[in-house]
């Protein structure tokens, strides 16, 4: 029984689409086609890098506007610290972002890429619950 992979070659926005629609995810398409919208307990989204050689997930959550500087990245190294898998930044407007990169170089099957964003989608929330002890995001 063959599986077909993933590759930088077949690696497309409508895959990934196909892709999480079969693993029962709740997902749409940008008007530009340019990622896939995932909601599960967060909003996050897939999107296809120029080069294809990976798969990059993103989440974003609003931080209250007073909230200091050093606190914002207090956060982000609680986060970064304390969970490994994914990563946490700030972004020029002063927002929290969470980032993971699925590699597809060389092949990768659905159910890996499915798993992977599963676990995205599972770690943010905990990451979020776990590392905000300021209680800066909205």
């Amino acid at each position: 029984m063959s599986v077909e992979l993933v590759t930088p070659e077949n690696l497309t926005v409508d895959l990934l689409s196909e892709i999480y629609e079969a693993a029962l995810m709740e997902v749409t398409i940008d008007e530009e086609r340019s990622f896939v919208r995932i909601q599960d307990d967060i909003l996050a989204r897939a999107r296809v890098p120029e080069s294809k050689e990976r798969i990059q997930l993103g989440a974003l959550y609003g931080i209250k506007e007073d909230a200091q500087r050093i606190d914002r990245l207090e956060l982000v190294n609680r986060v970064n610290d304390q969970f490994v898998l994914i990563r946490a930044s700030i972004t020029e407007a002063g927002d929290l972002y969470f980032d993971y990169d699925i590699y597809i170089k060389g092949g990768v099957t659905r159910r890996q890429i499915a798993q992977a964003t599963r676990m995205f989608l599972k770690l943010v929330p905990k990451a979020v619950a776990d590392s905000d002890e300021d209680g800066i995001i909205d």
